[in-house]
């Protein structure tokens, strides 16, 4: 029998991160989660905020969502591992008037697009909408 205690958990250092900007705030946790294999596996897992930056270009502040990028890392990514969208362009896509085909169709409740593949969501009916 092993008596062994596991390994401690990683933990937040104030100290690396001092002076850090919101995105490497991001990378850091983002790491952090993804360093024990006890809470993420390797080439898994999903991290996302949303940061107020300067525009580049009009020197604004705008909200950018960063969403951790398919097929990466998290635990040994870089801040080039996520992905960043305006969320003023993604609000737009609330005003185009588009139909939720779904719905348009039928208002039966319990009718999804997706399911995840882990913890029997198929089997029990545990679905999101994702194409709406």
């Amino acid at each position: 029998m092993n008596t062994a205690s596991p390994l401690p958990f990683p933990r937040w250092d104030d100290a690396a991160t001092a002076g850090m900007d919101e995105p490497r705030l991001l990378l850091y946790r983002s790491n952090l989660l993804g360093s024990d294999l006890r809470i993420t596996n390797y080439g898994g897992g999903n991290t996302s905020a949303k940061i107020t930056h300067k525009d580049p270009l009009t020197g604004q502040d705008v909200e950018v969502l960063w969403v951790k990028g398919s097929g990466g890392d998290v635990g040994s990514m870089k801040l080039d591992g996520f992905s960043t969208l305006y969320m003023e362009k993604f609000r737009a896509l609330e005003n185009l008037g588009l139909t939720d085909a779904i719905r348009a169709s039928s208002d039966e409740a319990g009718l999804y697009t997706f399911w995840d593949y882990q913890a029997g969501a198929w089997q029990k009916n545990n679905g999101i909408r994702i194409d709406h």
